[in-house]
């Protein structure tokens, strides 16, 4: 399988991992009720390689919330050819898998 051209890496290598290792983080809001992003699922990564970034990428990325969609500033920590695992922060830092045509390269969000 050739290189990713959408977000070119270190030319150092990397262990490779598997997408559902790397895992939806969100912050501890205790008791206080708030919105939780979607993760894409196992089945949604599938069994693809994983290229991770050596260094975060700034990205512009859509995250689907219940009942709404948000544009965040967030970076981009891993991909696979069809998904991006990215880093944001909103009231605590989250990371969530989301699809690739939903994520681009710098910029600031609407």
């Amino acid at each position: 399988m050739g290189a990713n051209r959408r977000y070119l890496s270190d030319p150092h290598p990397v262990p490779p991992v598997q997408a559902d290792t790397l895992k939806q983080v969100e912050p501890d809001y205790g008791d206080e009720f708030t919105a939780r992003p979607f993760s894409l699922t196992a089945d949604e990564l599938g069994r693809l390689p994983v290229t991770m970034a050596r260094e975060p990428i700034p990205v512009l990325a859509w995250v689907r919330l219940p009942a709404l969609p948000t544009h965040v500033q967030a970076r981009a920590l891993a991909w696979t050819q069809r998904a991006v695992y990215v880093e944001w922060e909103h009231r605590g830092m989250h990371r969530a898998w989301v699809w690739a045509s939903a994520v681009e390269r710098g910029g600031l969000a609407l």
